[in-house]
């Protein structure tokens, strides 16, 4: 149900939008000024130009020969800018190493501000920045104003919301968002920001926020200042969320019969949480019973929970893709027995030719629609639809393999180390990176873990709880000492940064959050890996940059592990895996480290002591490396491995040091002296003997030990050469 909709239908017992707006805003809020309480963080936190006029005086630059005053962190401004381009090394040793920026004779223009000046405003380095911050909201302020403004006598008046001189509607409705923001304490909202929204709308001559569309309000902004636009577009979009909202949730309609259903409506335990989609769509579905039926698909799917809202708006943009496609090429099904195999196939057939569409999601789509079709046919949903309108499983394109996204050795090297993750921007997020790094979380489940997460067992081993929110199950995974003291660090930052509570999460979002109700946000995630990546510009072993994501660091454990020889089980178990499947994506790296060992040294000899080389690239590589698996399998040997076909038996068994199958490695080296040393023995007592049948046994022996040592010692010899 649309917006306008909305407003235009009755809520319980016939009440108008008049009504259901005065049961909803608390007596409080009703106020045509409302004064927020001074303990308010939302609605009476200062005005930027405020903190701004209020901070202390300024300090110092951390460069001990240098007279400025701070402009961002502890130095000046040209000193900052010089940390930045060489790097943005520790403060402390670069203010220890580097020496005095000109300075100007003349002090700030503040009074009471020893400082010298340092821009074109008089002011120093400090009071510039700060006069500078207040003119984004005074654009005509100039440096004489802003002295005056700071040294004026502050007054004891705080924060207003003034709703005076809008229309009886309108002032319910911007009285009742200000009721959401104060009750939500998230982003902080100023009496300058609601102004400029309720002046709009009073000059837009609208009696509602929901009168109009989006994109209307967007174009109707033109008007609006400059630096106020973005801002205002922003609290307005979320006005009318909380309104169309309300309207929604007091309307006699049904939520399943809505055009778009709210998913905290439809997650009240909050299992979906942190997925990104916040509603789903059913709008442009046509024609009617189509629409109809992907409800009551969605409707069925979410309440046995074998989709996630993610995965239904997914299957709702194929429909809408079919529908577009049947509209465009006039195809559109009026009926349910108009969706026909012929359709279906033409547009499998347009879907295939469709540029900017990859194959992986023409098989999404594909597959979204085989889901769809098959599970209306099965429940019984709609008798008239042909029996052929079906989607097969020979239809869906093929997508290869994935394989695991393990970031190199050679790059992680240079961000995994205590210097580089000391360059993120704060604790939060190098903390959040080195949990990421060491335990495998997917991110999701590291950014939502709660303040506590560490338990431990009888012997005092440390354990990390968290939510598999994948497999919707709690798990517990052994954690290093050395996560645990990153952890305790980070409690202890968020015991100073809210001493009051709200410690709900271990790694809260930044800002828009002045409680700290919310946890960190992927997109935050992202973004900062990826500034960080270019501040230490990061490049592969080719010289080209790099991109790295929060899950990669995932793929990268578990292939370590599979590499440094840790089984399959134990993998799935640190991981939580909810099947092997997912483990054996890691283990095609086990086969390609072994590959590169055996390249390594695949200077292999035989027992007449020859060399036996293969080329890597050449067209036998992989059979042979196929060959060396099943050899090693089949049986293991104290000096060598036997090069025999798995299939074929060994006609001399025991006898490897006479066959020609056998082949050996300069691994084995001591061991064929050892066994040259006892042959010799066991001939020159044979000989005393008079033994004649021993010593013809062992003298081929001797013979191919004598040739197989010559030959691996020259192949050393030849290694060392080259390394030289």
């Amino acid at each position: 149900m649309t917006g306008a909709a909305a407003l235009a239908a009755p809520g319980p017992e016939g009440r108008s939008w008049t009504h259901v707006l005065l049961g909803a805003v608390r007596p409080e809020f009703r106020a045509d000024v409302y004064v927020p309480d001074p303990g308010d963080r939302v609605l009476s936190a200062r005005a930027p130009t405020d903190a701004q006029l209020e901070r202390g005086p300024a300090e110092g630059c951390a460069v001990a020969v240098c007279r400025r005053s701070v402009y961002l962190g502890p130095l000046c401004r040209s000193h900052h800018a010089r940390w930045h381009r060489v790097g943005r090394p520790p403060v402390d040793g670069f203010a220890d190493g580097v020496g005095a920026v000109n300075t100007r004779h003349a002090v700030c223009g503040l009074p009471g501000c020893g400082f010298p000046e340092a821009g074109r405003s008089g002011l120093c380095d400090t009071h510039e920045r700060r006069y500078l911050g207040v003119r984004r909201y005074h654009p005509d302020l100039d440096p004489a104003d802003y002295i005056a403004r700071v040294l004026a006598p502050r007054g004891g008046r705080g924060p207003r919301f003034d709703s005076r001189g809008l229309g009886r509607l309108l002032a319910l409705e911007l009285q009742f968002v200000l009721q959401c923001r104060h009750d939500a304490r998230g982003a902080v909202l100023t009496p300058r920001m609601f102004t400029t929204v309720a002046r709009w709308a009073r000059d837009a001559e609208v009696a509602s926020l929901l009168d109009r569309g989006d994109s209307w309000w967007k174009a109707s902004s033109a008007g609006l200042r400059r630096q106020d636009r973005g801002h205002a577009l922003g609290f307005l979009r979320y006005a009318r969320d909380r309104l169309q909202r309300l309207a929604e949730e007091t309307s006699d309609i049904e939520l399943w019969a809505w055009d778009t259903w709210p998913v905290d409506r439809l997650d009240p335990d909050g299992r979906w949480k942190h997925q990104p989609v916040r509603r789903i769509y059913f709008t442009d579905i046509e024609p009617d019973w189509q629409r109809a039926l992907a409800k009551r698909w969605a409707r069925w799917r979410l309440g046995a929970a074998t989709k996630s809202p993610a995965g239904v708006q997914r299957t709702t943009g194929a429909l809408r893709r079919l529908c577009r496609w049947a509209d465009s090429a006039d195809a559109l099904p009026a009926t349910p027995a108009m969706l026909t195999r012929e359709l279906l196939e033409d547009f499998l057939a347009d879907l295939r030719r469709a540029p900017g569409i990859g194959e992986a999601q023409r098989r999404s789509v594909i597959i979204d629609l085989k889901v769809f079709l098959d599970d209306v046919r099965m429940l019984h949903w709609e008798p008239a639809l042909p029996v052929t309108a079906v989607y097969h499983r020979g239809e869906l394109p093929r997508v290869p393999a994935a394989m695991p996204r393990y970031i190199d050795e050679f790059v992680m090297g240079q961000i995994e180390n205590d210097q580089a993750l000391e360059r993120l921007p704060d604790q939060t997020t190098r903390t959040l990176v080195r949990v990421l790094i060491e335990t495998g979380l997917r991110s999701v489940d590291a950014m939502r873990l709660p303040f506590d997460p560490v338990t431990s067992d009888q012997a005092g081993a440390p354990y990390l709880r968290f939510y598999n929110h994948k497999a919707s199950r709690d798990a517990v995974i052994p954690i290093s000492e050395r996560v645990l003291e990153a952890i305790g660090s980070q409690q202890e930052w968020l015991r100073v940064r809210w001493p009051t509570g709200g410690r709900a999460w271990l790694f809260p979002r930044p800002w828009r959050n002045a409680y700290g109700l919310y946890p960190l946000a992927g997109q935050t995630l992202n973004r900062r890996l990826k500034r960080w990546l270019a501040d230490l510009d990061v490049r592969d072993a080719q010289g080209e940059s790099v991109k790295v994501t929060a899950h990669q660091f995932r793929h990268t454990l578990g292939t370590r592990m599979i590499n440094n020889e840790v089984s399959q089980p134990t993998v799935q178990r640190l991981l939580d895996h909810s099947s092997p499947a997912m483990t054996a994506r890691y283990a095609h790296i086990k086969d390609q480290t072994l590959r590169r060992e055996w390249e390594h040294y695949q200077e292999r000899v035989n027992i007449r002591g020859e060399a036996i080389v293969l080329d890597p690239d050449g067209p036998h590589s992989d059979a042979a490396w196929a060959l060396e698996n099943l050899a090693r399998a089949k049986q293991t040997l104290p000096n060598g491995y036997c090069g025999l076909p798995l299939q074929q038996r060994c006609p001399h068994p025991n006898a490897c040091l006479t066959c020609d199958n056998f082949l050996t490695t300069s691994e084995f080296l001591p061991l064929h002296r050892d066994q040259l040393e006892r042959t010799e023995q066991l001939i020159a007592a044979a000989q005393h003997n008079g033994n004649a049948r021993l010593v013809e046994m062992n003298e081929p022996v001797k013979v191919n030990l004598l040739r197989i040592i010559e030959g691996l010692e020259t192949l050393d010899a030849d290694g060392e050469r080259d390394v030289a």
